[in-house]
Protein backbone atom coordinates (compact mmCIF):
# COMPACT_ATOMS: atom_id res chain seq x y z
CA UNK A 1 0.00 0.00 0.00
CA UNK A 2 1.51 3.61 -1.16
CA UNK A 3 1.06 6.98 0.07
CA UNK A 4 -2.03 7.60 -1.12
CA UNK A 5 -2.74 11.03 -3.57
CA UNK A 6 -3.33 14.60 -2.22
CA UNK A 7 -3.71 17.43 -4.64
CA UNK A 8 -1.37 20.13 -4.92
CA UNK A 9 -4.36 22.20 -3.38
CA UNK A 10 -5.35 19.83 -0.78
CA UNK A 11 -1.63 19.82 0.31
CA UNK A 12 -1.04 23.62 0.23
CA UNK A 13 -4.37 24.35 2.25
CA UNK A 14 -2.85 21.86 4.97
CA UNK A 15 0.61 23.24 4.93
CA UNK A 16 -1.28 26.50 5.41
CA UNK A 17 -3.25 25.31 8.31
CA UNK A 18 -0.29 23.77 9.68
CA UNK A 19 1.99 27.06 9.78
CA UNK A 20 -1.07 28.72 11.18
CA UNK A 21 -1.49 26.08 13.92
CA UNK A 22 2.09 26.69 14.43
CA UNK A 23 2.38 30.50 14.95
CA UNK A 24 -0.57 30.22 16.86
CA UNK A 25 1.01 28.14 19.49
CA UNK A 26 4.45 29.90 19.71
CA UNK A 27 2.25 33.35 20.05
CA UNK A 28 0.25 31.25 22.75
CA UNK A 29 4.11 30.34 24.53
CA UNK A 30 5.45 33.96 24.33
CA UNK A 31 2.12 35.47 25.29
CA UNK A 32 2.83 32.79 29.04
CA UNK A 33 6.46 34.13 29.04
CA UNK A 34 5.31 37.93 28.89
CA UNK A 35 2.79 37.60 31.54
CA UNK A 36 0.07 38.58 29.25
CA UNK A 37 -1.53 34.58 29.33
CA UNK A 38 -1.65 32.83 32.84
CA UNK A 39 -1.75 28.72 32.89
CA UNK A 40 -5.76 29.15 33.93
CA UNK A 41 -6.25 30.45 30.22
CA UNK A 42 -4.69 27.88 28.31
CA UNK A 43 -6.89 24.93 30.51
CA UNK A 44 -9.92 27.44 30.24
CA UNK A 45 -9.74 28.65 26.87
CA UNK A 46 -12.66 29.15 24.81
CA UNK A 47 -13.67 27.11 21.25
CA UNK A 48 -11.33 28.79 19.20
CA UNK A 49 -7.99 28.14 21.41
CA UNK A 50 -8.89 24.80 22.26
CA UNK A 51 -7.81 23.53 19.16
CA UNK A 52 -4.51 25.19 19.21
CA UNK A 53 -3.40 24.70 22.47
CA UNK A 54 -4.73 21.19 22.97
CA UNK A 55 -1.37 20.10 20.85
CA UNK A 56 1.38 21.91 22.38
CA UNK A 57 3.56 20.15 24.35
CA UNK A 58 2.85 20.56 28.16
CA UNK A 59 6.69 20.53 28.37
CA UNK A 60 6.67 23.80 26.39
CA UNK A 61 3.79 25.15 28.95
CA UNK A 62 5.91 24.76 32.07
CA UNK A 63 9.11 26.08 30.09
CA UNK A 64 6.86 29.33 28.62
CA UNK A 65 6.78 30.12 32.46
CA UNK A 66 9.23 33.15 33.90
CA UNK A 67 12.11 31.28 35.69
CA UNK A 68 11.97 28.07 34.36
CA UNK A 69 14.01 26.28 31.62
CA UNK A 70 14.36 22.71 30.10
CA UNK A 71 15.82 21.02 33.10
CA UNK A 72 13.29 22.54 35.73
CA UNK A 73 10.53 21.97 33.75
CA UNK A 74 11.02 18.38 32.82
CA UNK A 75 11.97 17.85 36.68
CA UNK A 76 8.50 19.36 37.68
CA UNK A 77 6.72 17.09 35.06
CA UNK A 78 8.78 14.32 36.53
CA UNK A 79 7.50 14.99 39.99
CA UNK A 80 3.93 15.00 38.48
CA UNK A 81 4.30 11.83 36.92
CA UNK A 82 3.59 13.09 33.39
CA UNK A 83 5.70 12.51 30.72
CA UNK A 84 7.35 15.42 28.59
CA UNK A 85 6.20 13.72 25.32
CA UNK A 86 2.36 14.71 26.34
CA UNK A 87 0.37 17.35 24.74
CA UNK A 88 -2.16 19.33 26.35
CA UNK A 89 -4.77 17.02 25.10
CA UNK A 90 -3.00 13.85 26.47
CA UNK A 91 -3.06 14.25 29.72
CA UNK A 92 -5.90 12.65 32.09
CA UNK A 93 -7.84 13.56 34.53
CA UNK A 94 -5.77 12.89 37.31
CA UNK A 95 -2.34 14.55 35.71
CA UNK A 96 -4.20 17.70 35.16
CA UNK A 97 -5.68 17.88 38.55
CA UNK A 98 -2.27 17.14 39.82
CA UNK A 99 -0.88 20.04 37.50
CA UNK A 100 -3.41 22.44 38.05
CA UNK A 101 -2.61 21.89 42.27
CA UNK A 102 0.88 21.79 41.58
CA UNK A 103 0.74 25.56 39.94
CA UNK A 104 -2.08 27.12 41.73
CA UNK A 105 -4.81 26.71 38.75
CA UNK A 106 -8.44 26.04 40.01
Amino acid sequence: MGVPFISKEKRDESLKKARYYKIQRSEIKQSIKNGHMCLSDVFESDEKLKDIVANIKIVDIVKSLPGIGEVKAKKILKNLSISDKKTLKGLGEKQKENFKKYFGIK
